[in-house]
């Protein structure tokens, strides 16, 4: 038997980078390991149409199962590369994993109709029972965190137990999924801190928290690596892959200081940086002036309300206090640190959310993102959804990439208004450069130098949004943070550029702070032939500016030419692929930031 297991497409920009999904490059590792035939495929950064790039790999290797897996949210791409594979070869066998089909089995496998089989939990070990069940050497009932169709129902076998000595796990399949091209690649976000290239790390699995928001893929219970087996992969992609920087991707780093001391020492042995996530209820002087001295480059918090009372609500176990004595010592001691506010809990209100916005607006100098809470299967957010009837047709929900959904306690109309306020919000700006020179890069990004103000020093940022801060403003010479937007310093091209399109009809989309920055330098867009779309209903039908939010019907509508993505993350995959194969009236796919690129009247002719 020959198997082949594909990483979806996580990014459709050639030059950007992507976050490296360890968890299918664990499931390949095992797999591999039993010395099976097993082919893996990255699509990310293939030219083609994912069935040209299936067909040509499943012939060449007379592949007989294919095997995909990921999250909920990643289901269109899931669907696609399953069913490209059966039109491709009719009787190839299918197998899915990942967290769609731990969170919510049939739900996600009724979605998933071309999948044979269905792994529920940790796949390491259920991949290479399910293989001697392709092989004929036993019975899909015998192997545990099954689900396969049998009888006209579903058959869930014996749950798998989870993993317990992580260090018994194989590497992740870094080689097998071109890990290296990934590191080619200029670095986004946090991992744009500096030019360093970041190594993906995972110390643990799950979380010993239960928030109400939250799904652990990997089960309930909290385990780890030891130390020994973490540094020993580091010192592996130092010596295959010459990082320079770690990412720790778990969603707790440490819980011990005594740990954070191990870490640190061993960490400053190799000389390269990291960066972890905390909770703001764990971090004192002592932990976080280590952390700093040992390289770290920045610290993600999980933050979600500045409201106590949604705190609770959220069972975060934190309060605003602990959120304000975190994120202050870390600026007191000029280590870099986000974090995200999430909305819509079901305890939520116009006021308690206003009280997390104003909190924000009072604290310009950290990074926070703002969000609507997303109703992932498996959380108790979503189950109270579904008790509710809010939401009814769970197979559908999965279709549509967990639309955004209202639980709270606000009206649709007041829940629309929060949304797309703080969809549209920019952390004001806390730092001017100065002797500023903006260059398009392509694919909306730009180089921005400057002289830091803390300090004076030169710095470049590469790959950086134009209309856009994502907090990865970080002086090279003195470590100084700024919120910074390059849109401030470009002058008068972008609206220039824009004029150039004349009577032309061009659409936005989505509703993001970036459109809003946009707006601001480029007032033409603002005229009767520009759209504004979103693909969230609860945005729908509002008024941003005067000018009302659009579904993406509109570009049909009205023979929409040009669209002008505002994200350029994993998001703008999905939003790509849908302009070029259901819109035709579209010409010309463009990024923001490309309106202040000297070759913009080429772009859009």
């Amino acid at each position: 038997m020959n198997y082949l297991i594909v990483m979806p497409i996580l990014t459709e920009i050639f030059d950007q980078s992507y976050s490296f999904p360890l968890g299918i490059a664990y499931v390949a590792a095992s797999l591999k390991q039993t010395g099976r035939n097993v082919i893996t495929y990255n699509l990310n950064y293939k030219p083609g149409t994912i069935k040209e790039n299936l067909e040509k790999v499943i012939h060449e290797n007379q592949i007989d199962v294919i095997a995909t897996g990921g999250l909920t949210a990643q289901y269109w791409q899931l669907e696609r590369i399953l069913a490209a594979a059966r039109e491709v070869k009719p009787e190839i066998i299918t197998w899915v994993g990942g967290g769609i089909i731990t969170s919510a089995p049939e739900a996600a496998m009724e979605a998933l109709s071309i999948a044979d089989y269905g792994m529920i939990g940790e796949g390491e070990a259920t991949i290479c029972e399910l293989a001697e069940v392709a092989e004929g050497k036993r019975a899909p009932h015998t192997v545990k965190g099954l689900i396969f169709q049998e009888n006209g129902g579903w058959t869930v076998t014996e749950p798998r137990p989870e993993i317990m000595d992580l260090d018994a796990l194989p590497f992740p399949d870094y080689e097998g999924f071109s890990f290296g091209e990934l590191l080619d690649k200029e670095p986004t976000d946090i991992y744009a801190l500096n030019q360093g290239r970041f190594g993906m790390v995972s110390f643990g699995r799950s979380c010993p928290f239960n928030c109400t928001f939250c799904f652990h893929p990997s089960g309930a219970r909290y385990r780890k690596r030891s130390i020994d087996s973490v540094f020993q992969e580091i010192d592996y992609l130092i010596e295959h892959y010459h990082i320079k920087n770690i990412a720790v991707t778990d969603e707790l780093f440490v819980r011990k200081i005594e740990d954070a001391r191990e870490f640190c020492r061993r960490i400053s042995e190799r000389g390269i940086g990291f960066v972890i996530s905390l909770r703001v209820d764990m971090v004192n002087r002592e932990m976080l002036t280590l952390l700093r001295d040992s390289g770290c480059l920045s610290i993600g918090f999980g933050l979600e309300s500045a409201d106590n009372s949604i705190l609770t609500s959220m069972k975060k176990h934190i309060t605003v206090e602990q959120i304000d004595y975190a994120m202050g010592l870390c600026h007191e001691l000029g280590l870099n640190c986000m974090g995200n506010f999430i909305f819509g809990d079901q305890n939520e209100t116009v006021e308690t959310a206003m009280n997390t916005v104003n909190w924000w607006k009072a604290h310009p100098q950290y990074r926070i993102a703002l969000h609507m809470i997303i109703l992932y299967p498996g959380s108790e957010l979503y189950r109270l959804a579904v008790a509710r009837g809010i939401i009814g047709d769970q197979v559908e929900f999965i279709k549509k990439g967990c639309p955004v959904t209202n639980v709270s306690k606000m009206s649709e109309q007041e829940y629309r208004g929060i949304e797309l306020m703080t969809s549209m919000l920019n952390q004001g700006r806390t730092d001017r450069l100065e002797d500023v020179q903006v260059e398009h890069t392509g694919f909306g990004k730009a180089a921005l130098t400057g002289n830091c103000p803390c300090c004076g020093a030169k710095n470049i940022w590469k790959n950086q949004d134009v209309f856009r801060s994502l907090g990865n403003i970080v002086c090279d010479s003195c470590g100084a943070a700024m919120n910074v937007i390059p849109a401030d310093y470009i002058g008068t091209r972008a609206e220039e550029n824009y004029r150039k399109l004349g009577k032309q009809k061009v659409a936005l989309w989505s509703m993001t702070n970036a459109v809003a920055e946009f707006l601001d330098v480029v007032p033409s867009a603002l005229g009767e032939n520009t759209f504004l779309i979103d693909s969230s209903k609860t945005k729908q039908g509002a008024l941003y500016r005067g000018k009302p939010v659009c579904p993406p019907s509109v570009i049909d509508e009205e023979q929409i030419d040009t669209v002008f993505v505002s994200v350029t993350t994993s998001v703008a995959t999905e939003i790509i692929d849908e302009l070029k194969n259901q819109h035709p009236s579209v010409k010309h796919i463009l990024f923001l930031g490309d309106v202040i690129s000297d070759c913009f009247q080429e772009m859009t002719q």
